[in-house]
């Protein structure tokens, strides 16, 4: 897919809307817009790959990272039972959209029936709230995850 329409690079760039939580130079935290659970993260890199096997290592390390660190917010602070923190690479594994980018998933349930079950759009109060639960975390775990992890 060419970066030109690839909806990821025009989210990074700014000319498409997202929701978004965090964002340096290497990656770019947003809001998944059809979510599969409530709080359904997406880690994406600011520079256009395809999958996972393209990505240079260091900025792959990073991305994990702070996927990582996403994942630790919902479980030790706002009590998820469970986080999938997931990559797809090609079609075959599920990849819709040609830019890497990998899912942080908060499992709210004990059980959960299907793993992307049914996927509507994300309402702006919904985005809001989810906003609010974990912008106190964010800077300090993304931090934090990174300075241990790329030192």
């Amino acid at each position: 897919m060419p970066e030109e329409t690839c909806i990821f690079c025009k989210i990074v760039k700014g000319t498409e809307e997202s929701y978004k939580l965090y964002r340096d130079d290497d990656v770019l935290v947003i809001l998944d817009k059809y979510p599969v659970s409530r709080g359904h993260l997406l880690v994406l890199t600011s520079r256009h790959f395809e999958g996972v096997q393209d990505v240079e290592p260091k900025l792959l390390a990073k991305a994990w990272l702070v996927a990582s660190a996403l994942a630790a917010i919902y479980r030790k602070e706002l009590g998820a039972g469970g986080v999938n923190v997931v990559t797809n690479s090609g079609r075959p594994a599920g990849q819709v959209i040609f830019h890497f980018h990998i899912h942080v998933i908060p499992r709210w349930n004990s059980i959960e029936t299907s793993f992307w079950g049914s996927r509507g759009v994300i309402t702006e109060k919904e985005a809001q709230s989810v906003i609010s639960m974990l912008e106190p975390y964010i800077n300090n775990y993304v931090t934090g995850y990174l300075r241990r992890g790329l030192s």
